[in-house]
């Protein structure tokens, strides 16, 4: 019986193929970048539009939509409270420059959709709208209510759970909402996340400006590109793999591919680049050579043996620093880092640590931010083994229960696990370094996403028999 089931919805899946794509192009195609906070938009116009999409859509699909007034909203297939919550988000990186295709009108392309947030996280977010549609039309009984929830703040701090304390609009999901009983956030990879690193944003300022020249890098609207700008004319024509353009003044500049936080260069990345070429051809004062190759050294280290924060504890991956950012106001320079920590060290032990060797180096911490902290579960719990093997034969892969590098909603909610989509596939014909989620030329594989409503759905009819 349940076989019979399982095959009639595996073929309503492949008819709504065609649904899947529209929705999810109409999603990209909303900038949806965190912007100015607005009364009932705490993130910005655009976040809130895709709330108000989402809800929208859910109405005329016959479902229970429900806004809680702090930047989310829920689609219950049922009245009243859910109990199990499927996570996604509406909120994007900025989407850079350097596109071979638009960001913002996104479209069909080899059966992938292209642009901003297509993996990260609207496809996501329209193959579980039109799963949940599908076990609407087939009259599915489940024992409990599922529901589809849309954050707009995943992006830059989940601060649609935790909330903001300026901000009444932005109170937080946690603080003041019942979540479900059981949550699943489909922003990673299958088959099960049980436990992930914490996270936290540092920022550490020069101690003194420098001098003839600016420096920035990975700015929003470029967050591939460093430059360094300088007054004189009189540089080298070629500075190693950086590109010199004279003129009133000369901008020596680079660019690598952008890439997740959660997985820096290990080779370093625009930042380290720029650093070598101004050092190596000796463009830059001797009294401003040992802040650049601080940074240079911090950006090209990955596990954070320059920093002293360098942290391995098994059974998760290594300590991660990812240098994002580089700004340079009246010649301070102010240099972001985004750190990944797992158990076994602490926030304040790494601001303590960071700030030690920055003082060792001309800089200072400025600001520090801490966002989300190391969790753990059983791996054991039947819910996860559940999961773990029906996505596990699906996929083909006997990768078994895992942990996360990269933070998600699953860090903030009760009884949460990270569970796929990984809906990046991009085309054969797309260059190396390009397709990612984050990156250049954004994609979703439709056949992906497909793949990842059969798991879902089958998650769904194993939960109706389980007790939990």
């Amino acid at each position: 019986m349940k076989q019979q089931l399982i095959e009639r919805i595996d073929q309503a899946i492949l008819e709504v193929r065609d649904d899947l794509v529209r929705d999810t192009i109409r999603m990209v195609n909303i900038k949806s970048v965190r912007g100015e906070p607005l009364p009932g938009a705490p993130f910005g116009e655009g976040p809130r539009k895709v709330l108000d999409t989402a809800m929208e859509m859910g109405k005329e699909a016959g479902f229970y939509p429900e806004d809680y007034g702090v930047g989310v909203v829920s689609v219950a297939m049922k009245e009243g409270q859910p109990d199990l919550g499927i996570w996604l988000h509406g909120d994007v990186v900025p989407e850079g420059d350097g596109w071979n295709f638009e960001p913002y009108n996104a479209v069909e392309y080899k059966n992938c959709v292209i642009g901003r947030g297509a993996t990260d996280n609207k496809g996501q977010m329209m193959a579980i709208f039109h799963l949940l549609k599908i076990f609407k039309a087939l009259e599915i009984p489940l024992k409990y209510n599922p529901a589809m929830y849309v954050g707009s703040n995943e992006e830059s701090g989940m601060y649609d759970l935790r909330g903001l304390p300026d901000n009444p609009d932005a109170r937080g999901f946690i603080n003041v909402c019942t979540p479900p009983r059981l949550s699943l956030v489909p922003d990673s990879s299958f088959p099960v996340g049980y436990g992930g690193k914490g996270g936290l944003n540092i920022m550490l300022r020069s101690k003194t400006p420098i001098h003839g020249f600016t420096f920035i890098a990975g700015q929003p609207s470029a967050p591939g590109r460093a430059e360094a700008v300088f007054d004189k004319a009189d540089l080298p024509d070629t500075m190693g793999v950086c590109t010199v353009e004279k003129g009133e003044k000369t901008v020596v500049w680079c660019h690598t591919p952008p890439r997740h936080g959660a997985h820096p260069d290990p080779e370093g990345n625009m930042i380290t680049r720029l650093c070598e070429a101004l050092l190596d051809s000796g463009a830059v004062e001797e009294g401003d050579k040992h802040l650049l190759d601080f940074m240079r050294r911090v950006s090209g280290d990955v596990d954070g043996k320059v920093l002293g924060i360098a942290t391995d504890v098994p059974p998760m991956k290594p300590l991660t620093v990812f240098s994002k950012q580089v700004d340079c106001k009246d010649g301070y320079l102010s240099f972001h880092l985004n750190i990944r920590y797992p158990l076994g060290i602490t926030y304040e032990e790494i601001v303590e640590r960071i700030a030690a060797a920055a003082a060792e180096n001309g800089f200072e911490v400025e600001k520090s931010v801490a966002g989300i902290t190391p969790y753990l579960m059983d791996p054991e719990w039947p819910i996860i083994q559940m999961v773990a093997k029906i996505a596990g034969e699906i996929t083909g892969s006997d990768k078994g229960p895992y942990l996360l590098s990269g933070g998600t909603y699953a860090h903030m909610l009760p009884n949460a696990l990270a569970c796929g989509m990984e809906g990046c596939k991009p085309p054969e014909d797309f260059p190396k370094g390009r397709g990612g989620a984050h990156g250049i030329d954004e994609v979703v594989s439709i056949e992906r996403l497909q793949r990842a409503m059969r798991i879902y759905a089958r998650i769904m009819l194993e939960l109706n028999d389980m007790e939990w």
